[in-house]
């Protein structure tokens, strides 16, 4: 069994435990705004033409740069939503940028939507597509135009040279990233090391895999970013939530 698939075994079944009894022994990076949990709000169900309508008024507020977070309803979704400390609503995210065709989405993503792994640039409408989205949230970062046109270069670069998904989790190489670490490495590049987003760690971890040839695999410190990372933080600001049910 390949280093790669080990590592993301024990991601995956830290992520189920993490369903079971929180994020016990995770501790935030203190750049956080916030240490307390934000519970959902009750969730209404919005009807279809509602919910169109909700999108296109969202789309509007728009600008280059913001952060685009979403929701699925699957498990899979539910186990990286679980992986945030404070606020648990959001499983992926990716950066809007306007081009000639409107508003884009950059991002990173694999699984049976997007099973070549590589960068994705999607239009904003179906990024958060309601037939298989249960809502989504734009966040906006405090950067000036020249950042902009970095970070947007940057993006566009990941999404050309076909940069694949990270499935090892490794923050500390290049050649492959998760959604939540592109936008982290991006902004850190864009501004020159001015905004650096805060990282989680789950630490003495020990691994139950019934089975599995590694089942004395001790980790020490895991450190990632996750979805609430990218927006709980002193360089962001809420702009709007959208939920569809």
């Amino acid at each position: 069994m390949s280093k790669r698939i080990f590592i993301l075994a024990l991601f995956i079944t830290a992520a189920v435990l993490v369903i079971i009894t929180g994020l016990t022994g995770c501790n935030q990076n203190k750049a956080a705004t916030s240490s307390h949990v934000i519970k959902p709000d009750t969730v209404i169900a919005m009807p279809d033409k509602k919910i169109i309508t909700a999108i296109q008024d969202a789309e509007k507020l728009l600008q280059d740069g913001d952060l685009v977070t979403r929701s699925d309803d699957d498990f899979e979704s539910l186990t990286l939503q679980n992986f945030s400390t404070n606020d648990r609503s959001y499983s992926h995210s990716g950066i809007a940028f306007k081009e000639d065709s409107g508003f884009v989405i950059y991002h990173s993503m694999t699984g049976a939507e997007n099973p070549s792994g590589i960068c994705r640039r999607d239009p904003v409408d179906s990024f958060v597509n309601p037939v298989k989205k249960t809502g989504f949230g734009i966040f906006r970062y405090q950067l000036t135009a020249k950042e902009k046109e970095k970070l947007h270069a940057i993006v566009q670069g990941n999404h050309q040279a076909s940069i694949p998904f990270d499935l090892t989790f490794n923050m500390n190489s290049n050649d492959s990233l998760y959604c939540s670490e592109m936008i982290y490495k991006g902004l850190k590049k864009a501004t020159n090391g001015r905004v650096i987003l805060p990282t989680t760690e789950l630490t003495n971890f020990r691994p139950k895999i019934m089975g599995f040839k590694y089942n004395r695999a001790f980790l020490k410190k895991f450190e990632y970013i996750s979805i609430d990372n990218l927006y709980i933080n002193p360089f962001c600001k809420e702009i709007i939530r959208v939920k569809y049910r």
